[in-house]
C-alpha cells in the first residue's frame, strides 16, 4: 500500500512544529491503496484538505433556508476543527519538553485512508521519559462512520519497551461496494497506569475518515472565490479536484465562457477539453493562456480590470458529476499591468530595461545612498563594469521572455569565455597549471553564486529540498550542457571539414614513418574528429566519487541522528559546515599532487 503524509502547512490556521525534532510527521496523514503512482506534494496536501469534508450531492433539492442553514453548520464545524486541530499543534509542541514522566499522543491529528485500503494504519508516538517501558490503552469511537458498516470495533493496549517511541496501530475497514459520502470515525488513547504516562486531553483523539470509492468522482476548482492574475502574466493556473470516487478511471470537460474578457483578446479560449483522471489522481492543474492586451475602457476608471468564467462540465459517458453551483466554475479575473511583471516570487516589480541601467549605475540600486555601507560602495565600483554588462539583458516581459533567455545565453558564453582567458592568465602569473586552475579559482568562480543561492533558499525554506536542488541542477547543468553541447558543434565540424593540416600537425607524426602524437590518428586521418585527452580526468573523477561517498553518508547519518539534513544544535552545524569544506579541501590537494606529481599516482 502506498502512503503519503501531508505535514501541518497543508493546513491554513496551522503551524509547523519545530523543526529539528525527529519526529516531524506533520498532523494530516493521506493513505490511498496501491495505485503504484507518484503524485507531487501539491496533490497530497490538497487532498489533506479536502477529504475531512464531504461534498454536496448535486441532486439534492433544499429551501434557501435550509441552504443557508446548511452553510453555517459547514462553518462552524470547520471552525471546530481548527481549534481541535490548533489544540493537538499545542500539544505535541509541549510534550518535546517534558522530561519527568512519558507522553502519549498521536502522530496525527487526522488521517484519511480509502475504504479499498483493508485496514487503517495509525502510529503512537510516545515522548519525554522513555528510557522505561510503558502502555497506552486505545478505543475507536463512531462519528458518522459506524462500527460493522464502514469500520471493525478495536480496543485494546499498545506496550512501548524502553527506548521505543512509536507503534502503530490498525483498525480493519469495511469495503461496503455502494457510493456514501466520506464517513469519519475516531480513535481515543486512555492512560493504564499514571506511572508508565500520561496522556494529553488535547492530542488523545485522532479523526480517521473513510474515503469512498464506489464512484466515478466530483469535481470543483479548490477556489471557488475570484482567482486574480496580471496581463503580463503567461498563463492563468486553476486547480481541480477531484473530491470523491478515487477508485475509477473517469472524464471531465473544461470550457470557458466570454465576461468582461473577450477570447483571443484578453485569453486563448478552451472548448471543450477532457482531461482523464486515473485511479487516486485527485486532482489536475489547468492552464488557461492570457494574452497581453490594451488598457480596457471600463465605466470604472480604477477598474482596469477584465473577467471570464472557466466551467468543469460533466461528460455523458464515463465521467463524474460537478459539485455544486459555485464550486465548478472558476472567476477568473486578469488586471491590466502596463510596463512591468512580478518576479517569480510575486514580491517585486521586474524594472524597465532602462531601468534596469540606473540601478547599474548607482549605488544600493539608486536606492537611498544614507542606507548604503562603505562595504556597499567599493563592491559597486568593482563591479560596475559587470552591472552595465548584465543590464543589456531585456526584461523577461518582452517577447514572452525570449529576448532575455536569449542575450543572456550570448553573454554567458561571452563573459564565460573571457574568465576562461582571465583564469589561465592568472595561473600563468602565478605558477599554476591549467587544471589546478580550472578547479580551483574558475570552480570558485562558477559555483560560489550556487552557495548564496543554496543559503538564501535554506534560511527561506522548510526543507533542504530547493538547496540541494539547486546545486546538484546546476551541476547537471554544467556537465550536461555546458559539456555536451560544444563537443557536439565540435563533432558535428570536424565530420564535416575533415582533417587540416593543423589538425595533423598536432596529432600526427613527427616525421614520416614515425609514431604517431595520438594513439588513434590512423583511425580518423581520412575523416578527422574532435579529440579532447583526457588527462588526469579519470583520477579526479575517482577521487570525486569517494568523497561524494563519504558525503552523503554524513548527510545520511545526520537525518538518522538528528532528524534531517540541515538545521540542529548550532556547534552541530559549525562541524557539519567544517566537515563538508574539509572534504572540498582534500579534493583540491589530492587533484593538484596528482597534477604536478604525475608519476605518484594512478592515471588512467
Amino acid at each position: 500500500n502506498g502512503e503519503v503524509k501531508a505535514t501541518a502547512g497543508e493546513l491554513p490556521d496551522i503551524e509547523r512544529p519545530p523543526s529539528d525534532h525527529q519526529q516531524q510527521q506533520g498532523f494530516t496523514r493521506v493513505t490511498s491503496s496501491g495505485s503504484g503512482q507518484q503524485h507531487s506534494y501539491l496533490h497530497y496536501r490538497r487532498i489533506a484538505a479536502n477529504v475531512t469534508s464531504g461534498a454536496l450531492n448535486k441532486n439534492r433539492r433544499m429551501s434557501a433556508g435550509k441552504e443557508e442553514d446548511l452553510k453555517a453548520q459547514v462553518q462552524a464545524d470547520q471552525e471546530q476543527e481548527a481549534n481541535r486541530l490548533n489544540a493537538f499543534k499545542s500539544a505535541i509542541q509541549e510534550s518535546f519538553h517534558v522530561t519527568s514522566h512519558a507522553v502519549f499522543h498521536w502522530e496525527a491529528a487526522a488521517y484519511a485512508f480509502a475504504e479499498t485500503n483493508g485496514e487503517a494504519k495509525i502510529s503512537i508516538l510516545r515522548s519525554g521519559k522513555t528510557d522505561s517501558p510503558g502502555r497506552v490503552a486505545y478505543r475507536t469511537l463512531e462519528g458518522s462512520a459506524k462500527e460493522g458498516a464502514a469500520f471493525e470495533a478495536r480496543t485494546g493496549q499498545v506496550m512501548f519497551e524502553a527506548n521505543e517511541t512509536q507503534k502503530a496501530v490498525f483498525i480493519p475497514l469495511i469495503h461496503d461496494y455502494q457510493w456514501n459520502p466520506n464517513l469519519d470515525f475516531f480513535v481515543m488513547l486512555e492512560p493504564v497506569d499514571v506511572t508508565e504516562g500520561t496522556v494529553d486531553p488535547r492530542s488523545c483523539k485522532t479523526k480517521v475518515t473513510v474515503i469512498d470509492t464506489d464512484k466515478a468522482g466530483t469535481f470543483a476548482f479548490s477556489k471557488a472565490n475570484i482567482q486574480t492574475y496580471l496581463s503580463s502574466d503567461s498563463h492563468a493556473f486553476l486547480l481541480i479536484e477531484r473530491r470523491q470516487g478515487l477508485e475509477k478511471v473517469c472524464y471531465s470537460k473544461i470550457t470557458t465562457r466570454d465576461q468582461s474578457a473577450l477570447q483571443m483578446i484578453h485569453y486563448h479560449p478552451v472548448d471543450g477539453l477532457v482531461l482523464t483522471w486515473q485511479p487516486y489522481e485527485a486532482s489536475k492543474q489547468v492552464k488557461i493562456r492570457l494574452c497581453p492586451f490594451d488598457e480596457p475602457a471600463n465605466d470604472n476608471p480604477d477598474d482596469k480590470s477584465v473577467r471570464f468564467l472557466v466551467d468543469v462540465v460533466e461528460v455523458d459517458e464515463g465521467g463524474g458529476v460537478v459539485d455544486g453551483q459555485e464550486a465548478h466554475t472558476a472567476d477568473v479575473k486578469v488586471v491590466f499591468n502596463p510596463n512591468k511583471s512580478l518576479d517569480l516570487d510575486g514580491d517585486d516589480e521586474i524594472p524597465t530595461w532602462s531601468e534596469q541601467f540606473r540601478q547599474a549605475i548607482n549605488v544600493n540600486a539608486g536606492g537611498d545612498l544614507g542606507d548604503a555601507s562603505v562595504v556597499d560602495c567599493v563592491m559597486h565600483w568593482l563591479s560596475i563594469g559587470w552591472k552595465l554588462v548584465a543590464a543589456i539583458v531585456p526584461p523577461p516581459n518582452i517577447w514572452g521572455g525570449w529576448a532575455c533567455f536569449s542575450v543572456a545565453l550570448a553573454l554567458i558564453g561571452v563573459v564565460t569565455a573571457i574568465i576562461g582567458d582571465l583564469a589561465s592568465i592568472f595561473g600563468c602569473l602565478v605558477g599554476l597549471k591549467d587544471t589546478v586552475t580550472a578547479f580551483t579559482v574558475v570552480a570558485l568562480g562558477t559555483s560560489l553564486p550556487d552557495t548564496f543561492a543554496s543559503v538564501l533558499a535554506i534560511r527561506a525554506d522548510d526543507t533542504a529540498d530547493n538547496a540541494i536542488g539547486n546545486v546538484t541542477g546546476s551541476n547537471s547543468v554544467n556537465v550536461f550542457l555546458g559539456l555536451g553541447f560544444p563537443w557536439i558543434m565540435a563533432t558535428v565540424y570536424w565530420w564535416a571539414v575533415g582533417p587540416s593540416d593543423a589538425w595533423v600537425e598536432k596529432y600526427g607524426p613527427v616525421f614520416a614513418g614515425g609514431p604517431p602524437k595520438w594513439e588513434h590518428y590512423d583511425k580518423y586521418k581520412e575523416s578527422g574528429a574532435f579529440v579532447v585527452m583526457g588527462g588526469s580526468l579519470g583520477f579526479n573523477t575517482m577521487i570525486f566519487s569517494i568523497l561524494t561517498f563519504f558525503a552523503f553518508l554524513f548527510l545520511y547519518w545526520r537525518r538518522v541522528n538528528y532528524g534531517g539534513e540541515i538545521g540542529g544544535p548550532n556547534m552541530l552545524n559549525r562541524l557539519s559546515a567544517l566537515y563538508m569544506v574539509s572534504l572540498w579541501f582534500i579534493y583540491v590537494m589530492v587533484s593538484a599532487l596528482q597534477a604536478y606529481h604525475p608519476d605518484n599516482f594512478v592515471s588512467f
